[in-house]
């Protein structure tokens, strides 16, 4: 027979044991939600995150505008990076929404395949129809970017787009009224002569932007995917200098789009975006 003291130590004992199971399971629920959060967010982040498309709206007010110009609509889309992501049937619902944006400019910044994808004949065939059928009433501009390689003029061959390899283009539309184009090569920097046009310029990587003397009333640039996840509005990938969507250098607004496409197969807080921009000179 067991004395007071043995029993209250018996007694002791399972309340200790009782408690350590206790903590034990409170652990391993913690634990387990953790897991579920971790889980359902790498879910979203791989196989959500990266689908889909916005399309982002913003008005530019300028008198420098030409009245010619005013009220046009310039789209500006970038960093395809077919392969991963994006695929023909992507491609088709970009070309249909495309269309029923009907620009008038069409600008380009580069990176059609993504990074070691081994592009067939078949899909470049197919990203040429996207390019060649995208509407247009005045002109579309394009840039390559740095993944860019030999296919992207197989796949921009007769598609009325204009490849701009650091050089500047003077447009019309239906007037003495003009305005200039610049567009940027990364791969390649030269030096580029201004004029006193109302300028727009085309570079993929605005990073590189600072090593040429170029003067712009609006610069267009792509390729740092907005970070491809975001927390707190702040990029956690990637090592690009200029990571959010808009900046301003003096008179130059420049806007970089979050593109269409991914490098990591990742995106959190950051869709896939493309970019209307209508253009008012009052």
């Amino acid at each position: 027979m067991l004395s007071r003291e043995e029993k209250n130590k018996v007694y002791v004992d399972e309340i200790r044991k009782e408690e350590t199971i206790k903590i034990s399971k409170r652990i391993l629920k913690i634990f387990g939600i953790i897991l579920l959060v971790f889980s359902l967010s790498f879910l979203y982040i791989y196989f959500i995150g990266p689908k889909g498309m916005e399309v982002h709206e913003y008005v530019i007010k300028d008198s420098s505008i030409p009245n010619s110009f005013h009220g046009i609509k310039v789209l500006h889309f970038t960093d395809l990076l077919f392969g991963k992501v994006i695929d023909n049937n992507y491609l088709d619902n970009l070309e249909e929404e495309i269309k029923l944006i009907n620009p008038d400019i069409v600008f380009f910044t580069g990176n059609i395949v993504n990074k070691d994808y081994s592009i067939s004949e078949e899909e470049i065939k197919r990203i040429n129809k996207l390019f060649k059928n995208i509407p247009y009433s005045i002109g579309k501009y394009t840039v390559r970017g740095d993944l860019d390689n030999h296919s992207f003029d197989l796949m921009m061959e007769d598609t009325s787009f204009t490849i701009l390899d650091n050089e500047t283009l003077e447009i019309h539309n239906n007037s003495v009224d003009k305005i200039s184009i610049i567009g940027l090569n990364v791969k390649d920097i030269k030096e580029i002569q201004n004029n006193d046009n109302y300028t727009m310029t085309l570079i993929n990587n605005y990073d590189l932007y600072e090593n040429y003397q170029v003067d712009s009333n609006l610069v267009f640039a792509g390729h740092n995917l907005g970070g491809e996840i975001r927390f707190l509005n702040n990029p956690l990938l990637g090592n690009d200098k200029y990571q959010d969507n808009y900046y301003e250098n003096g008179n130059t607004r420049i806007f970089i789009s979050n593109g269409l496409g991914t490098i990591h197969h990742m995106r959190l807080m950051n869709k896939p975006s493309m970019n209307i921009y209508r253009l008012y000179n009052k």
